[in-house]
């Protein structure tokens, strides 16, 4: 796609849906959404249409009402623009993905991959350690703790005896992925 066809730099669009998210100015962050966009939050899921987007970006919001957000980099060209960001905030308002709040204090990194059609967002792909988000409000253990040590001793000892009962039962093999 030309950026004429484009007319918006993607790297734009991108910084100003960051910033409508980060200063909770969500009204102009859906109209930066195209209409059949779909965002990918990798550790929690798709979400597709503006609705569907904006919602779970309330969630979020809702979830750390401490919520600061710093885009640290962003580049791109005359289709995509990825974004570097930083997030801070305190688990202490609504629940988030079912999880009610720990009261906990959160500092995550991540990356979006944004493509815009026409001015708006078509796609975006939101990654970020989901695993340090689980440890960090205290839904998996801290990393090299008591408990992260025996949940890896656990998980090997299942995969362990997982592979000998498969070894001894070939026909029985689990085709899942």
């Amino acid at each position: 796609m030309s950026t004429e066809a484009n007319s918006v730099d993607p790297v734009d669009v991108a910084r100003a849906a960051f910033r409508s998210v980060a200063t909770g100015h969500l009204d102009r962050f859906t109209e930066l959404l195209h209409e059949d966009v779909v965002f990918d939050v990798v550790p929690v899921g798709l979400r597709r249409g503006r609705q569907a987007v904006r919602q779970y970006f309330e969630e979020v919001r809702r979830a750390m009402p401490d919520l600061v957000m710093t885009l640290e980099h962003a580049v791109g060209d005359d289709r995509y623009a990825a974004v570097q960001w930083r997030m801070t905030g305190t688990f202490d308002g609504a629940p988030y993905q079912g999880l009610a709040p720990t009261k906990r204090h959160i500092a995550l990194q991540g990356v979006d991959f944004v493509e815009v059609d026409t001015g708006r967002i078509r796609r975006s792909r939101t990654i970020f350690d989901g695993a340090e988000l689980g440890r960090q409000i205290g839904l998996l253990p801290s990393r090299g703790s008591a408990a992260d040590r025996a949940t890896t001793r656990a998980f090997n000892v299942k995969t362990q005896l997982t592979d000998r009962w498969r070894a001894h039962h070939p026909r029985q093999r689990s085709h899942a992925p």
